[in-house]
């Protein structure tokens, strides 16, 4: 069944299109982000223990880069299964590779923390996969939203963990913020204090949204998922506004999973009676 021949297709298109987009600005971002910093933990696990030529590493590199960019703009026009796969997977490996060769705060936690950025290609699988498993709408929308859930869920509680633990760069971002928006100067205890709060209102957030898809708690992810992105930029300067595209999942996903939930709802809905002409004029 192709999307547009479902009861509801207007939400459920809606949500298909974000999901297409998302993918796409996380490319975008990618490809922009290799060509502004140092490279991928890939790259550095090939030059530090397989010892490959550095040329050779920035032409793995930029090949990579150039495929998940071509499968997103595929996925705009026609998506397919394949191309979210190797989407999904590449980006998979980058987070692992990110593990492996360290080098940053919380990196253990790099699977985690970029969950979004691999399951928004594979929620996007059940919405357009012919497959025998996904036979009917219902099942579409319901495996979509809850990869979606399951996702939001995992980047909110690490998210969340390293808010609690007073992630460095966190701190620097709520005294740069302050400082750039408002002319504020909070100090690092401050921000502290501040961080605090909000891992205890990520860990909130993450178990509700495993419970009920509650259009105001999905409002509140959204904003949040953008609000934090953005302070990349706003901290420390728009150069670094292709880390707002590698985030557009974090602030796009709720969004979808509020119109799988819009549209469930008005699924289980009773079918309103149609007058008929003879129904009128009895009356």
């Amino acid at each position: 069944m192709a999307v547009s021949d479902h009861p509801f297709p207007g939400r459920i298109r809606i949500a298909d299109w974000l999901l297409r987009i998302a993918i796409l600005l996380y490319a975008l971002g990618l490809v922009r982000a290799l060509f502004t910093r140092a490279g991928t933990s890939i790259g550095s696990i090939a030059l530090l223990e397989w010892e490959v030529p550095h040329a050779q590493i920035l032409i793995g590199e930029k090949t990579a880069a150039a495929l998940i960019l071509l499968c997103a703009v595929t996925v705009i026009i026609r998506p397919t299964t394949l191309a979210l796969l190797i989407i999904a997977g590449l980006v998979f490996a980058e987070a692992c590779a990110g593990v492996r060769a360290g080098g940053f705060h919380f990196y253990e936690l790099n699977v985690y923390a970029h969950a979004l950025r691999y399951l928004a290609p594979l929620a996007l699988i059940p919405l357009i996969s012919s497959s025998r498993l996904f036979s009917s709408m219902a099942i579409r929308r319901q495996a979509s939203a809850w990869i979606l859930r399951i996702g939001l869920a995992t980047v909110f509680i690490i998210h969340g963990y390293e808010a609690w633990m007073l992630h460095p760069h966190f701190i620097d971002f709520i005294i740069a913020s302050a400082q750039n928006l408002t002319g504020l100067r909070i100090s690092e205890t401050e921000a502290s204090q501040i961080l605090k709060v909000i891992a205890i209102v990520d860990f909130l957030v993450a178990g509700l949204v495993l419970t009920r898809a509650h259009p105001i708690l999905l409002g509140w992810l959204s904003f949040w998922g953008l609000i934090t992105a953005l302070s990349r930029p706003v901290s420390l300067g728009f150069a670094s506004y292709p880390e707002v595209l590698l985030r557009t999942s974090h602030w796009i996903a709720p969004l979808v999973v509020g119109f799988m939930a819009t549209a469930a709802a008005q699924a289980k809905r009773p079918a309103q009676p149609v007058k008929t002409d003879s129904a009128e004029g009895r009356e």
